[in-house]
């Protein structure tokens, strides 16, 4: 917004605040009376210092400024899978405000053990769109946008705007192909990964070739003979939106290496990793 019509937005949510004496429904007369998105008038009113009741249990660690800046922010998940399907859930509940999405699968049935977007009744489902109509109820103010191809077809016009990336994916050539794209875009990547009781978490630097380095030549993970179980992509995704909330509100993060979990043994360790 210009500096004009941004004043103009706070006297005119300002008098709708007075009227309303109540902050969501001001948000949602601001968003009806004008051409503002629900997020931006979410965002405009954590710029003044008033939460919306749905981020009220978020302000004490985030902060209301910290809200704002993830309601500004645009972030995109590769992969709406195990991992995906969480890192999503909990973006929509943190206010990440715009998503870019990207997956080009449909549900099957060995899906239902850890997805959280997969039940009985989306067997067959584009998982694109269980995650457009699973964001509505959870977040209506997120904006979604998905794009239902393979990564390797995704066009540079579809990271427009993008500051962070979720690397959900489960292929080894795709994980490496969207590194290439977040050195050449200049966009940092969080990446996940995971197979039976262990896990693995990074924050990718954009020219850093973290996940060159840490995948080499290889063409699978170890999850193609461990399989995954429901409790690991939960437990990893949620470190993975941690990290990303981490980045976005320029808070301290550990670069350089990755974080391994064991879930078996109960232990975690970052380890260095040579990049570059």
């Amino acid at each position: 917004m210009t500096q004009t019509r941004e004043e103009s937005m706070v006297r005119l949510f300002q008098t709708l605040l007075a009227e309303a004496g109540e902050v969501d429904a001001a948000v949602r007369l601001l968003v009806t009376r004008t051409d503002l998105p629900q997020r931006r008038a979410e965002a405009l009113a954590c710029s003044l210092g008033h939460i919306p009741a749905r981020y009220r249990y978020n302000e004490g660690t985030l902060s209301c400024v910290g809200q704002q800046r993830l309601l500004e922010a645009t972030v995109m998940m590769v992969g709406l899978g195990g991992l995906g399907g969480y890192v999503l859930e909990q973006s929509a509940r943190c206010g990440m405000g715009k998503v870019v999405a990207v997956d080009p699968d449909r549900f099957e049935v060995a899906n239902l053990n850890r997805q959280l977007l997969a039940d009985d009744t989306s067997i067959g489902l584009a998982k694109m769109e269980t995650a457009r109509k699973r964001v509505a109820v959870v977040n209506p103010g997120v904006e979604f946008i998905g794009h239902e191809i393979k990564v390797e077809n995704l066009p540079d016009a579809a990271y427009e705007g993008v500051e962070l990336i979720f690397d959900c994916l489960d292929q080894v050539a795709s994980r490496l192909h969207l590194e290439d794209a977040g050195t050449r875009l200049n966009i940092p990547i969080v990446h996940g990964a995971i197979g039976g009781w262990y896990g693995q978490v990074a924050l990718v630097a954009p020219a850093s070739r973290m996940l060159t380095a840490l995948y080499g030549t290889r063409e699978a993970g170890i999850e193609k003979n461990l399989g995954n179980p429901p409790f690991t992509p939960a437990v990893i995704a949620s470190l993975m939106v941690s990290e990303g909330v981490k980045v976005l509100l320029g808070k301290p993060v550990r670069e350089g290496g990755v974080f391994f979990i064991d879930l078996l043994t109960d232990t975690w360790e970052f380890v260095p990793l040579a990049t570059g």
